[in-house]
């Protein structure tokens, strides 16, 4: 006996439910791409964690309603109704003919057969998107375990640099422990961990960028560890992979990332107050990172994404919708808009839709009943009455009795006329004021004293002519409720068809827009590249200074050796004059005018032999060298 897991009911019951529920985000997809267009439109001079805060509730309530969706499904497929995709949902349109007004109402073919369709293939569409959610997850742990073991082959930067990060850490007032590492394994800084997060560099960073530009990128990193965005990205991947195959959940997820840098900008920019240091910042490390030979997610890897972040900076303004953005959202509203319309449910009930079918019902094959044809007539003979000739005769049938009705009714008489088949015999009868004035029997005329014999007929008759009457009335009723239905969804389509023209009207701005900020954005690019010049100059002069002050460095050590050289050589000849015994308490003045030694003033001929051998006897200058002198050492020139 072989035993299969997906046999069980309880197993199938969640393959279904998960499917439906899968199937339902997309469109729920679609109206949260329409309020994240919304939010986009509405926010262009908001702050960036305002508009982040936003799109992650959004996906935050997205991923709810896909959670009470699944709840939802679940129980509906445990109660055998077959989730929200059922009957119940149809299409009602209205005709008029002749001013007359009748009310025709179809149940949604491609709804149904889209339902049918994901019952009968739950289990595969769950099994597929089950396997690429794990491989997708697979490759997310994967990132995480690379990052791990990038994480443990680190080394320790300058004292000062750990000394310097430290200080930015309390300025970006995080609070827990943060360590600032090198790694030759990265190309861009990354900040990673959420217990104990390590701010990753990479291996020349520091020594190759002036020291305000590094602490800027620094503090971006620090940005995100105090909003603990290490955390807030790993649940919004487990999201991605989730729905993978929704678009708008991508969409949202990619805007959350571009508005969280952005918070993380104006963070670092609010701690070094300079806007301008900033953009230097990373047009600089831009270049560097662009300079080496590795490639691997960058900084600021995109260049368009690096103008964005630019621009926003300088002009406190969002970015605008591009265009596939537009696109997507119109699509998205036009997709609503279209499924509302053709999946809305009806409010009537069930007997309301089946008296509506004009045709044998396809479950029981049991004939729907029909209204009888009411027609008001002029007076005339019983004979012309009872065979009316402008409609054809419409049959109300009951078990035994088939009628063809034709009711008169006039102010004064009141006459009503019934042709009925009832056991294979034809029935005329007419009434007036509900009593019988002329009565045929197969085309027979009966007295009006033989009567009597066929009242038990007559009665049963009537009592059917009674019958129908009341179900031609209550559809009556019906009809006229879903002719207000049927109205209501005429003027709900004529208001959509007015959102629809004022949403080209308001693509079209949108449009014109785009053309003039893609003008706006040549002009910046335009600016970007001279100021990316303007670095590049200044990287040039700057490395001039370094390369002056280090030949300055060079020539002090060479006259601090010199000096070094000399003060000994003058310790030798006090020693060799008697007037050094210990060196410790030595100190001595040499200049061009006298010679001191421990406080007192020694002869002018060894001050003449020590000044001539040890001093730069150059014209206009005055030259001195110290020893303990007055506490201090040194050898000093400066003019006459």
């Amino acid at each position: 006996m072989n035993w299969n897991i997906t046999d069980l009911p309880i197993a199938q019951e969640w393959a279904r439910a998960l499917c439906l529920t899968l199937v339902h985000s997309l469109w729920q997809g679609l109206l949260a791409a329409i309020v994240t267009g919304g939010i986009l439109l509405c926010t262009r001079t908001s702050k960036p964690e305002f508009r982040y805060n936003l799109l992650a509730s959004v996906l935050m309530l997205f991923v709810i309603g896909a959670g009470l969706t699944f709840s939802l499904m679940l129980r509906d497929v445990s109660q055998g109704s077959g989730g929200a995709l059922s009957g119940e949902w149809m299409i009602s349109a209205a005709f008029q003919d002749a001013g007359n007004a009748a009310i025709v109402a179809t149940e949604n073919g491609w709804v149904m057969q889209a339902m049918a369709f994901f019952n009968r293939n739950a289990q595969v569409i769950v099994t597929v998107w089950f396997l690429i959610f794990t491989l997708k997850s697979l490759m997310a742990a994967s990132g995480l375990l690379y990052l791990r073991k990038v994480a443990a082959q680190v080394s320790a930067p300058d004292m000062k640099w750990i000394i310097r990060f430290y200080e930015l850490a309390d300025r970006m007032r995080v609070n827990q422990e943060v360590e600032l590492r090198e790694s030759v394994q990265v190309a861009v800084p990354i900040a990673i961990g959420f217990i104990k997060p390590i701010v990753l560099v990479p291996l020349g960073m520091l020594a190759n960028l002036p020291a305000a530009q590094v602490e800027a990128i620094l503090l971006h990193e620090l940005a995100h560890i105090r909003r603990r965005d290490y955390l807030v990205n790993l649940l919004q991947v487990f999201c991605e992979n989730i729905f993978f195959f929704n678009p708008a959940v991508w969409w949202m997820s990619k805007l959350i990332r571009e508005e969280r840098e952005h918070c993380c900008d104006d963070l670092a920019i609010s701690v070094i107050h300079n806007k301008t240091s900033f953009i230097q910042a990373l047009v600089s490390f831009q270049e560097y990172n662009q300079s080496r030979p590795v490639f691997e997610m960058a900084f600021s890897k995109k260049r368009n994404h690096l103008l964005e972040r630019i621009k926003r900076i300088i002009n406190n303004n969002n970015k605008p919708l591009n265009a596939m953005e537009k696109l997507f959202v119109t699509f998205s509203l036009a997709a609503a808009i279209v499924l509302s319309a053709a999946t809305t449910p009806q409010n009537a009930a069930k007997g309301q839709r089946e008296t509506l079918r004009t045709a044998t019902q396809p479950q029981t094959g049991i004939p729907a009943p029909v209204k009888p044809e009411v027609k008001r007539l002029p007076d005339a003979d019983k004979r012309s009455v009872s065979k009316p000739d402008t409609l054809p005769g419409k049959k109300l049938r009951s078990a035994e009795t088939e009628i063809h009705a034709a009711n008169i009714y006039t102010p004064r008489e009141g006459i009503s006329t019934y042709n009925v088949t009832r056991n294979n015999k034809q029935y005329e009868i007419v009434q007036r004021n509900g009593k019988i004035i002329s009565l045929f029997v197969d085309d027979q005329e009966i007295a009006a004293g033989d009567y009597v014999k066929y009242q038990p007929e007559i009665d049963k008759i009537m009592e059917d002519v009674k019958a129908q009457h009341e179900i031609a009335e209550k559809q009556r009723e019906e009809a006229q409720q879903m002719r207000k239905i049927a109205e209501e969804q005429r003027r709900l389509a004529e208001k959509q068809r007015e959102q629809a023209h004022e949403m080209r009207l308001e693509a079209e701005k949108q449009r014109e827009h785009a053309s003039q900020m893609r003008i706006q954005a040549d002009q910046m690019r335009r600016e970007a590249e001279k100021q990316r010049e303007l670095a590049a100059e200044q990287r040039v002069q700057a490395e001039g200074q370094r390369k002056q002050a280090e030949e300055m460095r060079k020539q002090a050590e060479k006259q601090r050796e010199v000096y070094l050289k000399r003060q000994e050589a003058v310790i030798e000849d006090l020693a060799d004059a008697g007037l050094v015994k210990d060196k410790s308490d030595l100190s001595f003045k040499l200049s061009d005018d006298e010679l001191i030694v421990n406080g007192a003033k020694q002869s002018a001929e060894l001050h003449r032999k020590l000044k001539a051998k040890y001093l730069d006897s150059e014209e206009g200058v005055k030259s001195e060298m110290y020893y303990n002198y007055n506490g201090r050492s040194g050898y000093s020139t400066r003019a006459r």
